[in-house]
């Protein structure tokens, strides 16, 4: 354990000396694959880069951080929730940095709805302000019900600065919806520039992703340099095996890439048609939270992240 502690110490200062890595991955219906010529698929990560133009007018074009076969992926797999292991505590208060699916349209008169309506809001990230509380006071007695989130939210990255396709400045109209962000994860995850992740991975995979192991409300965990494998399970989480993990951060608290119950947390939110929203009457666009006891607890409602209860949030990153 001190061992694990004193190399998470030295990876959590060498972050701090690196740029916001910002990596995210697209659905499978965004415009940019198939249409770069290039590989671009939703089982690729891609980083923050300087503004530049789209694939598709001459521009750089995106970055790759972490190509699939690095973590056990093929090009038709869809990362559904990205996370690294999240080194700040779950005691800590946050800041969520989010994006929502292409159907989201954000509640009347926020920035979101702005951007809905220019078809620009699902491929920018969004930052809200503090949380009222913490992933380990949701589990720990506070009644399982969400935290209040001040409004507004805000605007964090627009999709120029991944260059992905038919990039256009925040604010500008586009005739079609441009690419959907899918999952993200704001620490640096590719340190040497060969594409393959120098620190551990968590994700989740869509139904459809032809290397889904079990469910798609599993966690899978990626060692660094190497290939995933099952972390957690959806009955960990309280989760039915229909389920589909939309959005993850993960605490990694105990021993790295196995489940420590009531020690080890992590935030997630549910795609649309997950039966357990249906059987509670939750929301595709709340946040969860759990520590891998069979529980989990709503951590932010829909209404707080400036959504409506339709929307669906489809990446989630916390900055304390």
């Amino acid at each position: 354990m001190k061992n694990r502690l004193l190399l998470s110490a030295a990876a959590a200062l060498l972050a701090t000396a690196l740029p916001a890595g910002a990596g995210v991955s697209i659905d499978r219906m965004s415009p940019s694959i198939g249409a770069c010529g290039f590989p671009v698929n939703p089982a690729r990560i891609f980083s923050l880069v300087p503004p530049g133009g789209g694939c598709d007018i001459g521009g750089a074009g995106p970055v790759v951080e972490v190509i699939p076969p690095a973590l056990g992926l093929v090009a038709n797999d869809n990362i559904d929730g990205l996370s690294a292991n999240t080194l700040t505590s779950p005691d800590l208060l946050y800041y969520l940095v989010f994006s929502a699916d292409r159907a989201s349209v954000g509640m009347a008169g926020t920035p979101y709805r702005a951007e809905a309506v220019n078809n620009q809001a699902a491929s920018d990230l969004w930052r809200t302000n503090l949380v009222a509380g913490s992933p380990v006071a949701s589990m720990s007695g506070a009644g399982c019900a969400p935290w209040v989130v001040p409004p507004p939210h805000f605007p964090h990255r627009n999709q120029t600065f991944f260059n992905l396709i038919q990039s256009a400045p925040a604010g500008a109209a586009v005739g079609n919806p441009l690419d959907n962000v899918d999952a993200v994860e704001m620490d640096v995850l590719d340190i040497t520039g060969d594409n393959i992740h120098d620190f551990p991975v968590y994700l989740s995979l869509d139904p459809a992703s032809p290397s889904l192991l079990g469910s798609g409300a599993d966690i899978f965990f990626a060692p660094a340099g190497a290939a995933f494998g099952t972390f957690a399970t959806a009955a960990d989480l309280g989760l039915a095996t229909a389920d589909d993990i939309d959005s993850l951060v993960v605490w990694d608290r105990g021993i790295l890439g196995a489940v420590d119950p009531g020690v080890d947390y992590v935030l997630f939110s549910l795609a649309p048609g997950s039966p357990t929203l249906g059987m509670f009457g939750l929301s595709p666009a709340m946040i969860f939270v759990s520590h891998f006891s069979a529980t989990f607890c709503p951590f932010v409602a829909a209404f707080d992240l400036g959504l409506v209860p339709a929307d669906n949030v489809d990446g989630l990153d916390v900055l304390p």
